[in-house]
């Protein structure tokens, strides 16, 4: 599935989120041909999709408490902080829609609520691509090759992240909208 997105942004960009590829473009472009010029990078993700969608139906989610999540959170990032060499300032466990995790130039990480339900090797991970962040900012060759010496599986990690995000989409919307069932 797929879905066009005309915002006030300079450059389009593609965003896969779960088993949707977003394609966001500036007012005035035209969306295909963006498309077009990205049809491989496409194809690609939607076989990845398809097999995460696949994944996603066998999903059992894990139970844990808050507390014990956030615990968990902050043991993970201070452990992989002092591993990189690294400061981390703040560690933030929030209700965020659009990723499992981010890291601000103050140095701050935030994993997602949402990750809760998540197996800890899974959130290990998510908190390692964050503190990644503090040694190599972009997403590039040598953030890459940081984050595969201590995650071999990556390429199977983010599968699993995306059939995760699958299936807390349709329990959210199964909880929205329960008459739907």
């Amino acid at each position: 599935m797929y879905r066009i997105i005309r915002r006030q942004v300079k450059c389009p960009r593609l965003e896969v989120w779960g088993n949707e590829i977003r394609i966001i473009v500036p007012r005035n472009m035209d969306p295909w041909r963006v498309m077009r010029e990205n049809r491989r990078w496409l194809a690609k993700q939607i076989e990845l999709a398809r097999r995460a969608s696949k994944i996603s139906r066998r999903i059992e989610f894990v139970q844990r408490t808050r507390k014990k999540f956030r615990s968990l959170v902050e043991n993970v990032v201070r452990e992989y902080a002092r591993e990189l060499g690294v400061e981390v300032d703040k560690i933030f466990v929030r209700r965020v829609k659009s990723s499992w995790g981010s890291c601000s130039g103050r140095r701050n990480i935030t994993i997602s609520a949402i990750a809760q339900r998540l197996p800890e090797r899974l959130i290990r991970y998510i908190a390692y691509h964050e503190v990644c962040h503090l040694v190599r900012w972009r997403h590039d060759k040598e953030f890459e090759k940081l984050v595969r010496e201590k995650f071999p599986d990556h390429g199977d990690l983010e599968l699993q992240l995306q059939a995760y995000w699958i299936k807390l989409r349709e329990l959210e919307e199964m909880e929205a909208n329960p008459r739907r069932l």
